[in-house]
């Protein structure tokens, strides 16, 4: 089961949106097993101090925590994972933090389209007609009743849920959605 968490106070947010901890949340999630400050400031290129303060940060929202304990060459090295978690940023409320929240999710977005991108690329340098499974971009109108935009959101939430945690075989996979109601009537205006 993960964790729900919402993000509703200035303080949240700015934990939150830090690009910094974003890459190192993206990095813990690819990397799919518990790691030390040391190991994932090689991979970030950051010092081990700061991944610390970034990681203590993160923990304090929920959306990573120690793993375990380690003795290396004598010296505890602690380990932390990524906690299985959906983070509502609670983007459709006009509230006093909206023009903040566009922007961590315009990050997001982004950064998924460029790790799209990137990966296309390389993926077909490697070799002309790919035989693995690759990624794809959709869009297009589908038709919806309340009730069905319903359902489908809570399908998709369902499956996400389902495949938070690393398994043996499955590798991990970016994703966003983005959905909404298209042209209104006059009267939702």
């Amino acid at each position: 089961m993960s964790r729900k968490i919402s993000i509703t106070t200035r303080k949240q947010l700015e934990i939150f949106m830090n690009v910094q901890r974003q890459k190192l949340l993206k990095t813990m999630d690819m990397e799919k097993v518990p790691m030390t400050p040391k190991q994932l400031s090689v991979i970030l290129e950051i010092s081990p101090s700061s991944v610390t303060y970034h990681l203590k940060k993160l923990e304090e929202l929920g959306l990573v925590e120690l793993d375990h304990t380690e003795s290396i060459h004598g010296i505890q090295a602690k380990f932390y994972r990524r906690v299985p978690a959906v983070v509502n940023l609670k983007g459709d409320l006009q509230d006093d933090l909206h023009a903040e929240k566009e922007l961590i999710l315009d990050y997001l977005i982004n950064d998924i389209w460029t790790g799209f991108k990137k990966y296309i690329t390389d993926l077909y340098k490697k070799e002309k007609n790919p035989r693995e499974v690759t990624g794809d971009c959709l869009n297009g109108v589908i038709y919806l009743t309340d009730e069905e935009a319903k359902k489908v959101k809570a399908q998709i939430l369902a499956f996400q849920e389902a495949h938070m945690k690393p398994k043996e075989g499955a590798k991990p996979w970016d994703m966003a959605l983005i959905a909404y109601p298209g042209k209104r009537t006059k009267d939702e205006k």
